[in-house]
């Protein structure tokens, strides 16, 4: 039996949920801490990993429907004071999440290639009242 026919299907104790070794692992992983889907306002959710485990789930709400220099350094300074050197492998998983629903807009994109930046080993996911989705490196470079 694999990780992917044990994946928890409700959201356990974030030291009890299985390691994050794939991006199909990390959609699972984004859609049950984020379940049920709806949104109050902008946010970002991240999720600090050492060794494929998830270490510390972060949320910070009510951000600007697209990025400010200001709290981009903010993140970076999350980022790494989460992710310290202590050995290991540490890495951070990003989601940008927006009320409402419909395609893409140009603000989830701009948040998309900002936070590609911040965290380039994990797929940037983006998430709105209906669906939760990964950013294919060909996104990032689409603009509008």
């Amino acid at each position: 039996m694999t990780d992917h026919d044990t994946f928890p299907t409700t959201l356990l104790p974030m030291d009890q949920m299985p390691p994050v070794r794939s991006q199909h692992d990390l959609q699972r992983t984004w859609s049950l801490l984020l379940s049920p889907l709806g949104f109050a306002s902008p946010q970002l959710w991240m999720l600090a990993l050492k060794d494929d485990r998830i270490v510390l789930p972060v949320n910070i709400t009510d951000l600007p429907l697209e990025p400010v220099p200001s709290d981009l350094e903010l993140f970076q300074s999350v980022i790494a004071r989460t992710c310290p050197t202590d050995g290991g492998r540490h890495e951070v998983a990003l989601l940008f999440a927006r009320p409402g629903a419909g395609p893409r807009t140009a603000g989830d994109r701009a948040w998309a290639r900002a936070l590609a930046d911040l965290s380039p080993t994990r797929p940037v996911h983006l998430a709105n009242d209906h669906e939760v989705t990964v950013v294919a490196p060909d996104d990032l470079g689409a603009t509008g």
